[in-house]
């Protein structure tokens, strides 16, 4: 399996020629969207959902609840899944965690709905949450900035998971001051961290 890193939250995968797109937002490329099979979207801010975008992609698109409200023009293109549920995408295998964006200011309390994906037992992307799979996996993407980021649970969640390599994501907020230091808080001799730069792949065996 190819992953490429995009700008912010965005990741893409590709096996046997089809191209799984993850969390496209308004930071995100034009080349990301290229030749996308299927859309998996983790929640409903902008960051990590263009609208005009992915409704412009004849593509399914599997999301929660709040997403699939501002995507009611895509009719059954949209298929709504919640936590703990598993399901088929463009040939990749899927399984859904959790249900919360991590709370950004205790008075707004949980914002809005969030959903993980673990494609292929592989990669897991955790959306704006530290919510974590129930297994071990090959990727674990780590958000590393943002309104509701703090580094200690951000650091706790990459040590919990038992994950081959972590990858560094929601970083757009980040200077390359930022973004470079983040492999001091994250490497680890078991779990080494790769900072990759949008639009830089690595190949997951």
């Amino acid at each position: 399996m190819k992953l490429t890193k995009f700008a912010h939250a965005c990741v893409r995968l590709e096996k046997d020629g089809k191209v799984l797109l993850i969390d496209p937002g308004s930071f995100s490329e034009d080349a990301a969207f290229e030749k996308a099979d299927a859309i998996l979207v983790t929640h409903e801010h902008q960051d990590h959902l263009d609208v005009d975008r992915v409704a412009a992609l004849d593509v399914p698109v599997y999301t929660n609840a709040g997403v699939a409200a501002q995507l009611t023009a895509l009719g059954e293109r949209v298929h709504v899944v919640e936590g703990g549920q598993s399901f088929d995408a463009a040939g990749f295998s899927v399984s859904a965690y959790g249900k919360d964006h991590a709370v950004i200011l205790p008075e707004w309390g949980v914002p809005c709905e969030n959903i993980g994906f673990l494609v292929d037992d592989a990669v897991y992307h955790p959306g704006d949450s530290f919510t974590q799979p129930d297994r071990a996996v090959h990727t674990n993407l780590v958000p590393i900035s943002g309104p509701w980021f703090a580094l200690p649970p951000a650091v706790e969640y990459a040590r919990s998971i038992k994950a081959q390599q972590t990858i560094g994501i929601h970083d757009a907020l980040l200077s390359p001051i930022g973004q470079s230091m983040f492999s001091r808080f994250l490497n680890a001799d078991d779990r080494p961290y790769l900072g990759l730069a949008p639009g830089e792949s690595t190949e997951l065996s």
